[in-house]
């Protein structure tokens, strides 16, 4: 929390490149979604991918682990303005970052009623943030879930409020073996 809050202030302070692995080439409209997001929650990003499913248009999306919100701003954008997309994270200092460029983005989109909400609050506990119940069509999560303590409470909470037939889609860093007690105590791969 205080390295993703207090010590980074930009993707290049980033103390490790876990989480900047290139991604596949994004589609045109994420190309120019990404253009339209403002340079301060772009340059807070701290995620390993882009995860955009197809045929957003209309939908819910919440985005666990959102950050400065880079990637809500750009869902914001595929969701339209009938379609709601919500950011959560632990990080207070993000959450603010993305809430300061609300308007900005709502006006950059031409929207009159902002589509995206940031709250804080943690994935593994989406209820004490108040989100219901099969309340989302899509959730979606950039490099954040190897960061938590407890993933099947993550993926539990994400299936509870997905709609029937709703879909996760993540992006994530992993180990395929045993984590050794040395990368275990680690401060910058742990936490």
């Amino acid at each position: 929390q205080d390295y993703y809050g207090k010590e980074l202030r930009s993707s290049e302070d980033l103390k490790t490149a876990a989480c900047v692995t290139p991604a596949q080439p994004l589609p045109q409209a994420a190309r120019e979604a990404l253009e339209r997001v403002h340079e301060e929650v772009a340059a807070r990003y701290y995620g390993c991918g882009l995860v955009l499913p197809e045929c957003l248009a209309s939908c819910r999306v919440l985005d666990l682990g959102s950050g400065s919100g880079r990637d809500c701003y750009v869902l914001s954008q595929l969701v339209g303005e009938k379609g709601h997309v919500t950011g959560i994270d632990m990080t207070k200092e993000q959450v603010e970052v993305a809430k300061k460029h609300l308007a900005y983005h709502m006006d950059k989109f031409g929207y009159r009623v902002p589509n995206v909400d940031f709250i804080w609050g943690f994935m593994e506990k989406l209820g004490d943030a108040g989100l219901a119940n099969e309340s989302y069509d899509v959730v979606i999560s950039n490099c954040v879930v190897n960061l938590a303590p407890d993933k099947r409470a993550v993926l539990r909470e994400a299936y509870r409020v997905l709609k029937p037939g709703g879909e996760m889609h993540f992006s994530d860093v992993y180990v395929s073996g045993r984590l050794s007690e040395a990368a275990r105590a680690h401060r910058l791969l742990w936490g």
